[in-house]
């Protein structure tokens, strides 16, 4: 498997996790799963976001040094890992709030995680669909 469809499959699976996270608010907060989440959360989509920045998106780019569109693709998809980090560390401190017990607002932090997970899958999507499918078995991005 490669690297590439590893890293998505941990994403997605942090989602999964996010989402019963979200579905237990205000009750049935499992306060484990939410200091694990907060503890796993940014120093995974910092280092996927770094992976795909330093050799993904180059090999994309080289092989498409003509292509204005993909340049533009590339430049917004830097742009919603920027957002993505900010908005990771904003809920790792509502997770670890959740967590230690500590109140918060039930709603927003709910409608945080939605936000969060939500936008990861739909960034997660379209990098299958129109970035990967011609770059799955590049050596460096391949075990």
């Amino acid at each position: 498997m490669s690297w590439i469809r590893q890293a998505h499959e941990e994403q997605l699976a942090l989602c999964v996790e996010l989402e019963e996270i979200a579905d237990s608010l205000p009750a049935s907060i499992n306060k484990q799963k939410c200091i694990y989440a907060a503890k796993a959360l940014c120093p995974l989509i910092r280092s996927i976001h770094h992976y795909e920045e330093s050799v993904l998106f180059p090999h994309i780019a080289r092989q498409h040094a003509h292509s204005g569109p993909m340049s533009a693709t590339l430049s917004r998809l830097k742009f919603e890992h920027l957002e993505d980090e900010g908005y990771a560390e904003e809920l790792t401190e509502s997770l670890l709030r959740l967590g230690s017990g500590e109140p918060v607002n039930d709603e927003a932090v709910g409608y945080m995680l939605r936000g969060f997970f939500e936008g990861v899958r739909r960034h997660i999507a379209f990098e299958k669909a129109y970035l990967l499918h011609d770059y799955l078995p590049f050596s460096p991005i391949s075990e």
